[in-house]
Formats: C-alpha cells, structure tokens, sequence
C-alpha cells in the first residue's frame, strides 16, 4: 500500500526530552505509509531541545507553552472564560469527588485549550492542514488523556467532523486509578469524537469496554512493541544477576526488589543486580540498598540512552530481567529484555502477564505477594536445570516475536489505519 495523506501526531514530549520510547520504534516504520507527518510534542517547552532523530517526510511543530508554574497560573488566568462557559466542563465537575479533583479538573480543561489554540495557530500545522483534504488526513493521539482531549476538538471545531481520529491507551491515561487524583476528565469527549481507541493490553481494552459500554465497539486492542537487536549472552554462574529498566518512581517498588534481594543473600545465593534508569527516587532507593544489601551486590547505571542500551545487553552477561511494578501497561523495558532471550519475574500488573507467560519465558507474581514469594521465584529459575534455563531464554524471544515484534505489529496498524481511511 503506497503512502497516502498526512498524519498529525500528538505526543507529549517526543522528539524532544525524554520518554515515549515506543515512538522511536514506529515513527519510521509511520513514515513508509503516509506523504507527511506532522508531530506537535505539546508539552516541549523553549528550553527543550530534539533529542531523537525523525525521518525526512517528518516536520516538527512545538508550541513552547510555559508549563513552568508562573506559567501553569497564566495559562488558567487566560483559558478560565473558555472553559467555564464550556458543558464539557459544568458537566465534569459533577462526577468530581472532591477539591482536589475539581482543581484538576479545571486545570486540565485549560491546559486542553491553550494547546489548541496553541495548534490552531502554529505556522506548519495551518501550512499542512490546507495541502492535505480532511479526507486524506488521520489525528493520531498517543496518549489518551489531554492529547486525545486536544484531538477531539481538533477533530469537531477544526475539521468539521470530517477527519479520522485515532489514539492509543497506555496506563496513567487509561486506568483511572492510576492517573492524577484518580480520575480522568474528558472521557464521554474524547470517546464520542473518536474512531478508534487501541489499548495496549487485552487487559486494557477490557477496563475501557466495561467502564465505557456505549463505546466498546471503538476499542481495539493495538500492541506496542520493539525491534530485534540480537540475543545476548544469559547465564547464571558464577552470580545470579537481575536486571531492571524504569524510571526511579513509587510505582515501580525498586524497594522490593532489594528486599528480595536481601534475602536472596541471607540464604546464602551470590546476586548481582544493575538498575537502569534514573529519577526523583533514585538517591533514595540507593540509601536504602546501601543498608540491606552487601556494597558489591547493585549498581545504578543511571539513564541510558536506547542505542546505549542495547549496548549493555550485549557487554553484560545477564540472568533474569525483573519488574515488580504496581501498575502498568505494557512495559517497554520487558519486551526489550525478552528479544534478547533474557527470561522475566514481574508482576501481573496491567498487560504484564500477557507476554509473561508463568513458566514458560518467566514467572509471574501477584502486585500483592509477599517479597518471599518474589525470591522463591527467582530461586525457582536458579534451581532449573541448565536445560530448563536454556529452554525459558529460547522462549522469550519466542513469545516476544509472537507479541511484540514492532516491525510486525506498526505493519498490520498502519495497514489498517489505512484501511479506515
């Protein structure tokens, strides 16, 4: 199918800063199927600079709002006249709970229309918007929540109701409870103004159907993914050594793994663990290691750009990748250790134990389980025969090709995208 039309991509930061990594692997594989993309990273601010490269039919229009807090109170000064005389909002504020989600709530709203007049008036995206016809155009939000907002009102006031919008569903901006103060505004919008929702998970796609029944025939599942760098070495001697991949955050309870880890020790195994990734608990998660762990058994890599990544996976002998999360969608950093055969112990969190399969590529524990029952998984797969081991490494790579091979996966979607179109 030849490349057709234009594609406008709301994303949050991509290309620039840090973050929506899965962008990376399908943004050249987009720009095989339409004429033009038009990314609008609505929350890069000035001092922000592009940090990933795009491909040649890709242009690139950031708004620069100030999200600085000065900025935050101007942008609700300016925007409040809008929203309050918006039925969106009235409407919203009903289903709020309490202050702090009203807070949000308004915030939210106005945040939303600032970044649409903020497009409306962008140079490229008017400049685009008249070469391509409505007809041949697709709206693309990667997050359900204020880019799918911003869409939506792209899609009724801009265009008349007469483009193609789409959006993907994540985790903070798909399951309630895991966004900001428990609740997201602007459902019934987004999902009445939109074609097509895909969730990342079976178990995400589940969540939205049964919370939004007038809608479930616009929700699809649609599976994220990476590429295939290569296997990399997997062993366990002379040291058992785990490997995690998050940004440092409460969510992620780095802390249980060095509860594991502890007690991995005090039954006399040699552990290794390496943490990849950086954030606002990481000072805190290495005092904390410091004072049950031996100095010799962790190391915090810190942040490490995705091509240094697979660098280190090929220079590390690696045992087992773990993630206990409390929630999730799918993450990213487990599809990537499972294309180099590196057998996984994470939770069930989210779509997690949709591509760890409980004793094939891995074991899978509840978010409620104990830190025993973590260290018994992980002294299961030290017991296993090498055999065994070999056969769980082979079976990573098995089910992440069958699951989360983005070459295939960003194929079949935009095949289909066009299809729709």
């Amino acid at each position: 199918m030849s490349a057709k039309g234009l594609m406008i991509l709301l994303t949050n930061y991509f290309p620039f800063f840090k973050g929506e990594e899965y962008i990376e692997n399908e943004i050249d594989e987009a720009s095989l199927h339409f004429d033009k993309i038009l990314i609008i990273p609505t929350m890069a601010t000035k001092q922000m600079s592009m940090t990933r490269r795009v491909p040649e039919n890709v242009v690139v229009a950031p708004l620069a709002l100030d999200y600085s807090v000065p900025g935050r109170i101007k942008m609700v000064g300016t925007k409040l006249p809008v929203t309050i005389k918006s039925g969106n909002m009235r409407t919203e504020m009903k289903k709020c709970l309490n202050l702090k989600q009203r807070a949000y709530s308004l915030y939210y709203y106005c945040r939303v229309e600032a970044v649409y007049s903020a497009i409306v008036q962008n140079e490229q995206y008017l400049a685009l918007t008249e070469r391509y016809p409505a007809s041949d155009t697709v709206l693309y939000s990667y997050w359900l929540h204020v880019t799918a907002s911003v869409a939506a009102r792209l899609k009724q006031r801009f265009f008349k109701n007469q483009v193609l919008f789409l959006s993907r569903g994540h985790r903070y901006d798909l399951y309630d409870y895991a966004a900001p103060c428990g609740y997201i505004p602007d459902r019934e919008y987004m999902l009445n103004a939109i074609n097509r929702v895909f969730a990342c998970s079976e178990d995400g796609a589940a969540f939205l159907r049964d919370l939004y029944k007038p809608y479930a025939g616009k929700i699809a599942v649609g599976r994220l993914g990476t590429l295939a760098h290569g296997a990399v070495s997997c062993g366990r001697t002379p040291v058992f050594t785990l490997v995690s991949c998050s940004a440092v955050r409460a969510v992620k309870r780095l802390d249980k793994i060095v509860d594991t880890l502890a007690i991995l020790e005090q039954q006399g195994y040699r552990v290794k663990w390496f943490h990849l990734g950086d954030g606002d608990g990481l000072a805190a998660t290495e005092q904390y290691a410091k004072k049950r762990l031996k100095p010799e058994t962790c190391s915090f890599e810190g942040r490490i750009e995705n091509a240094r990544l697979f660098d280190w996976y090929r220079n590390h002998t690696v045992s087992c990748f773990v993630n206990l999360s409390d929630s999730e969608g799918v993450p990213v950093a487990i599809m990537e250790a499972m294309s180099f055969g590196v057998p996984v112990i994470a939770t069930d969190a989210g779509g997690t134990k949709e591509i760890v399969l409980h004793g094939e590529n891995g074991y899978v524990v509840r978010t409620s389980d104990p830190v025993q029952s973590i260290a018994a998984a992980c002294m299961k797969m030290i017991a296993l025969s090498e055999g065994d081991y070999q056969k769980m490494c082979a079976a990573s790579v098995r089910i992440w090709n069958e699951k989360a091979n983005a070459q295939q996966l960003y194929r079949d979607f935009y095949r289909d995208i066009l299809q729709m179109l």
